[in-house]
């Protein structure tokens, strides 16, 4: 689990290793799973409930004004499910990170460091804290991810 330090465009000239807190990527992986997870039993949570208000819903006199307020419910039903879905392919994603390998370029699953913070490149999420320190998880397909693509240490 080499740590790969590129200097890039805005970074270009500048190493400032020792500055940074390193990241053990065991560590991180164990926190996103967890992270995911806990926002996939939300979101299961979310759309149960939302699913008992549904069905729970009885016909009223109101007519059409019944429909709209089950339609209203059946559109955040499909969200929710969207987002759920959208949660459980990070997961995937995430698992396909390979832990044991070394990069001697940046690719999908390779920890960055750089002056500028830490990159997680395997999945979208932003900036992560957790116990053993922080970094930015970043899709290959972000522009960050984009311009460290390929890049090599040094």
């Amino acid at each position: 689990m080499a740590a790969l330090i590129p200097h890039l465009a805005p970074w270009a000239g500048t190493d400032l290793r020792a500055a940074l807190a390193p990241v053990n990527k065991s560590d991180l992986l164990r926190h996103l799973h967890a992270l995911l997870q806990e926002k996939v039993n939300a979101a299961q949570l979310e759309i149960s409930s939302t699913r008992g208000s549904f069905t729970s819903d009885t016909k009223s006199s109101a007519g059409d004004k019944h429909e709209v307020g089950r339609a209203m419910v059946q559109q955040e039903l499909d969200k929710l499910e969207d987002q759920r879905a959208k949660l459980i392919a990070l997961q995937q994603e995430l698992a396909r990170v390979p832990l044991g390998r070394t990069f001697d370029r940046v690719a999908f699953g390779s920890l960055v460091e750089t002056d500028q913070g830490n990159y997680f490149v395997a999945i979208g999420l932003g900036r992560i804290e957790f116990v053993g320190g922080s970094c930015f998880a970043i899709s290959l397909a972000s522009p960050i991810g984009q311009a460290l693509k390929d890049k090599r240490a040094g």
